[in-house]
């Protein structure tokens, strides 16, 4: 599933080949789903400008936004002819380039909305990793504020921690030292400061290798995988890159969760 570093590299990619000018937009009535209740017709428009909020990407077209969120398979591409497949949803043709938004398992979504609805969408968000409200301050009074909630499985709540999926989080309890399975309450300050570190550390590193791509999962947009497989500590790994030791793995809200017995308290 993409996570942000995932969809920062997508914008950055994208944002390489701006503007998009819309001369024709293709869909395909299955996937209905994705869209908002407002009309989807962007034709003739430009994509002067994309932005990213958490896991959202933000399309700007003028007073309107396209905001995408790529769910568990959605991914966009370029390329110079129309994309043979079956999977595609959605179909920018532009001036000399086509966009390609894809998602086999379609449990991604595509709003297509005016300014204030874009701020009614995303202030049902955390506060995004790379903002300036998102400090080590944020994160101890958020923790404090729900004592009784395990650490990891919070750090994936998108209305408190936007951008943070499974892999980062298990990455970032990891780099900080604290277990997924802390009780929010018994995080002190200084650990507080610690997660904020990590996860600073992780985004960072991940998006320089151009994110993450597990089985069968995320692309950029040349259709490439990204290469921070190689840079993960605990998640899915046999041995802790931080210690040599034996990495434990336990289910925690129902996802799977990694950690290292021996780094980790």
């Amino acid at each position: 599933m993409p996570e942000l570093p995932e969809v920062e590299t997508i914008r950055t990619q994208l944002s390489e080949h701006l503007p998009f000018k819309i001369k024709k937009v293709n869909y395909s009535p299955v996937v209905g789903s994705l869209f908002g209740e407002k009309s989807f017709d962007p034709e003739g428009m430009e994509i002067s400008e994309i932005k990213r909020y958490g896991k959202v990407l933000n399309f700007i077209l003028g007073d309107q936004h396209i905001l995408s969120g790529l769910g568990m398979t959605g991914g966009w591409i370029i390329s110079k002819e129309s994309l043979d497949e079956k999977h595609k949803h959605v179909e920018f043709i532009c001036d000399d380039i086509y966009l390609s938004y894809v998602d086999p398992r379609r449990f991604g979504f595509i709003h297509y909305m005016d300014e204030s609805g874009k701020e009614n969408f995303l202030t049902r968000l955390g506060p995004d990793p790379f903002s300036k409200d998102f400090n080590a301050e944020y994160i101890y009074s958020v923790l404090k504020k729900y004592p009784n909630r395990q650490l990891k499985p919070f750090l994936l709540d998108q209305k408190y921690f936007a951008g943070i999926g499974n892999y980062l989080a298990s990455e970032i309890c990891a780099l900080a030292g604290v277990r997924p399975t802390r009780r929010a309450g018994k995080v002190t300050k200084k650990e507080a400061g610690k997660l904020k570190e990590a996860t600073d550390a992780i985004l960072n590193k991940s998006i320089k290798a151009n994110g993450a791509t597990f089985w069968g999962g995320y692309r950029d947009t040349s259709g490439e995988k990204g290469d921070g497989l190689n840079h993960l500590v605990v998640f899915f790994q046999r041995d802790c890159g931080m210690c040599g030791g034996v990495v434990k793995k336990i289910i925690l809200g129902g996802r799977g969760t990694f950690y290292c017995p021996k780094c980790q308290k």
